[in-house]
């Protein structure tokens, strides 16, 4: 089975500046969301997204290895077509979703797919209409009141048997919801019930309503340990997990690749919490302008960080450490820390999603540290950053210095965490 996740939307009427399945909602894009329910599916073994073709590039930073991307058409049928077509022909079952219903649960997904192989041409979950629906012609005046009882409200994903689909398409004809193309030529499209959280992000209300849906659910998109995302390339896990008990002084452990914000970020939670801001480009900088050193400093600075960190925090001082934190090793070194000094701790993974933007921040940026020499564009893009499991992930692309703080604070409070 395969599943198609349509992102090709420009969101005009969400006025967010950027298309809407890059929109965030609890912290991630909705396009996110919605791959990730979808590759937690019984039976699917290829996923598909298709996105705007100004903003391939975009997409492909936050999807995980595995997921085709593919550029969108003119209207929606257009873009539905070319998800199809790169799909591996053997698979006879198709799911459409829209990434703007990012938030339905991969169940939903599995009810669909279930009575797709019933036997029905064309599945589409929807909700019972609770507003009274009248009908009227060009002039406003009414010419029919429908019963509600007979009414649904059709969401996505919507499943499909792939040749009735892709006979469907074979007119051309536009629409918003592919079962009716089906319907249009005589298939069987049947309804099951949907789920309020497939609902669909439009206008900027919605977008609160999807936080409040989210922060309700017994089972959030974000909470899933086991589908990969990544950073520039390396594979990402994105649970929200919480290492150890200790209620200590903090350790907060940032990585990413350079140029995402990390320095920026520290420095607005150090002045809002008392926190040393722990830099590793100072520590490594001042090794080097030594002279003591005969080379690179490779290790170096990460090993005199995990020292200073301890001073600070045998003291009782929270600490941030701010580094690219590439690798295991490192990684499982600043636990390390944590216990000796049952330290609290929180590691935070930092990206940005908008490509632009992340190459404008490396090219133009100038070092406070005055002998450091920058990296260039090419190097930041082409460094890998190993698969983790950090307890926060944060896009800095579309949120400030303070929004992100405030999230980094609320991970710290929240009762039981830590």
């Amino acid at each position: 089975m395969g599943v198609v996740v349509v992102a090709a939307g420009l969101g005009t009427r969400l006025g967010a500046g950027r298309p809407k399945a890059l929109v965030l909602v609890g912290g991630e894009p909705l396009v996110v969301h919605a791959v990730r329910q979808a590759t937690r599916v019984r039976g699917v073994s290829a996923v598909v997204v298709v996105a705007p073709a100004t903003h391939l590039d975009d997409f492909a930073r936050l999807l995980p290895p595995g997921i085709r991307l593919v550029a969108g058409g003119a209207e929606r049928t257009d873009s539905v077509a070319a998800g199809l077509a790169a799909l591996p022909r053997d698979l006879e079952t198709v799911l459409v979703h829209d990434a703007a219903r990012g938030l339905a649960p991969a169940r939903l997904f599995d009810a669909v797919a279930d009575a797709v192989r019933a036997g029905a041409d064309a599945v589409v979950p929807g909700l019972p209409v609770t507003d009274t629906i009248k009908q009227v012609d060009p002039s406003g005046r009414v010419t029919r009141t429908h019963e509600r009882d007979a009414l649904r409200a059709v969401q996505t994903p919507q499943g499909f048997r792939r040749a009735a689909l892709e006979a469907a398409h074979v007119g051309g004809a536009n629409a918003t919801d592919d079962a009716a193309l089906v319907e249009a030529t005589g298939g069987a499209v049947i309804v099951i019930d949907g789920d309020p959280l497939a609902m669909k992000v439009t206008a900027p209300p919605d977008l609160e309503a999807a936080e409040r849906l989210l922060a309700a659910s017994a089972e959030p998109a974000r909470s899933s340990p086991n589908v990969p995302f990544r950073s520039k390339g390396a594979p990402v896990a994105a649970p929200f997990e919480r290492k150890g008990t200790n209620r200590g002084p903090w350790l907060i452990v940032l990585g990413g690749l350079p140029g995402v914000g990390k320095t920026t970020l520290s420095r607005a939670l150090a002045t809002r919490v008392p926190m040393v801001h722990l830099r590793v480009d100072t520590i490594e900088q001042a090794l080097v302008d030594s002279g003591e050193l005969p080379g690179p400093v490779q290790v170096g600075g990460y090993a005199v960080a995990y020292r200073v960190a301890e001073d600070q925090l045998a003291l009782g001082q929270s600490v941030i450490a701010d580094m690219v934190n590439p690798v295991d090793e490192v990684r499982a070194a600043w636990l390390r820390v944590a216990d000796r000094h049952q330290a609290r701790v929180l590691q935070i993974d930092l990206t940005c999603s908008d490509g632009t933007e992340h190459r404008r921040r490396v090219t133009t940026r100038r070092s406070d540290i005055a002998t450091l020499q920058q990296p260039t564009w090419e190097q930041v893009h082409n460094r890998v950053i190993e698969p983790w499991r950090p307890d926060l992930r944060l896009d800095t692309a579309y949120e400030t210095p303070a929004q992100l703080a405030d999230r980094v604070l609320a991970a710290m409070t929240t009762p039981g965490e830590g």
